[in-house]
């Protein structure tokens, strides 16, 4: 689905964080773009959070999709485009009547942090897991794609 997406120029007034809709007319679906910029990240969490609230994911479960989001999307700028400017990330994200699958897809080559770093990174991905039902991550084709699959009825898992 996320392949089907055509990224637009900046949108005025998103925070350019554009929109498409390959999945025009179904309310379950948003899809967006988002620049590998982490300055972006707020556009995307008041973006996504109102769309979610607009389907009536609130409270924890509303905010564990955005927190998820928001750290999948924070490791696809820094992982998957840390030398290249200009790279785009695909999130979409699906609510259905018992689920809420966030998916977040990018086309960088993801280099994994020096293993001599010091500092308290590198628990974006695992935040998520621990937020998500399941996590599934898959670098293939040129992309990295990670998936997060939550239950309506889980709320916070935290």
């Amino acid at each position: 689905m996320i392949d089907a997406h055509t990224p637009d120029a900046e949108h005025p007034g998103t925070g350019g964080v554009a929109g498409a809709d390959p999945a025009a007319g179904d309310p379950r679906v948003l899809v967006v773009t988002v620049p590998a910029d982490s300055t972006r990240l707020p556009a995307l969490r008041r973006r996504l959070g109102r769309w979610l609230d607009g389907r009536g994911v609130t409270g924890p479960l509303r905010d564990d999709v955005v927190l998820a989001a928001d750290e999948a999307v924070a490791n696809s700028v820094e992982h998957g485009y840390r030398e290249r400017l200009g790279g785009l990330v695909g999130v979409t994200v699906t609510v259905l009547e018992e689920s809420v699958t966030l998916v977040v897809v990018d086309h960088g080559a993801w280099k994994p942090p020096a293993p001599d770093r010091e500092d308290a990174r590198g628990w974006g991905l695992r935040m998520v897991a621990a937020l998500a039902e399941r996590l599934d991550v898959v670098h293939a084709n040129g992309r990295t794609t990670v998936t997060a699959h939550f239950r309506r009825d889980a709320g916070c898992r935290g």
